[in-house]
């Protein structure tokens, strides 16, 4: 902690998550969605054995809404607190790049969103190493850092 000179109130030193933190959040958030897929499918699959056509397509059709509900939840998490399950567990929060605030639902989807292009650009991916903010190509787009959350 240091101490803001204008003010007596102190004030958070904060620290960029580094590159193995960001990518040990996104493996534990994944693992949470591989456990849960597989689940899910094995119970669509139970029910829709003996269906007939037209049921199958509403079972497919309701899987396709709960994974947009899933996207859309966790843009909600990032938006309201920062963080998501792994993010939890690996200590860290994406934070507005100026007030260092949760960044809202809104810029939190276009940030989910944008990480098809770090994606789709492998670059993309490892900006952190790099970056002196270590932000990704969806962090400047979205204007917002992730920083280490003790």
């Amino acid at each position: 902690m240091s101490r803001n000179p204008g003010f007596n109130a102190p004030y958070p030193v904060l620290q960029y998550a580094s590159w193995s933190s960001r990518l040990k959040a996104r493996i534990a958030d994944s693992v949470f969605s591989i456990v849960a897929s597989p689940v899910s499918t094995l119970i669509l699959t139970i029910i829709t054995q003996n269906a007939s056509h037209s049921i199958v397509r509403v079972i497919g059709w309701w899987g396709l809404v709960a994974n947009i509900g899933a996207l859309l939840k966790m843009a909600y998490d990032v938006g309201k607190t920062g963080q998501t399950r792994g993010r939890r567990m690996a200590h860290i929060r994406v934070v507005d790049a100026h007030t260092f605030q949760p960044i809202g639902f809104s810029r939190s989807l276009l940030r989910l969103m944008a990480q098809i292009i770090d994606g789709c650009s492998i670059i993309g991916v490892f900006r952190p190493l790099w970056n002196s903010k270590r932000q990704t190509y969806a962090d400047v787009i979205s204007r917002s850092i992730v920083v280490i959350a003790w």
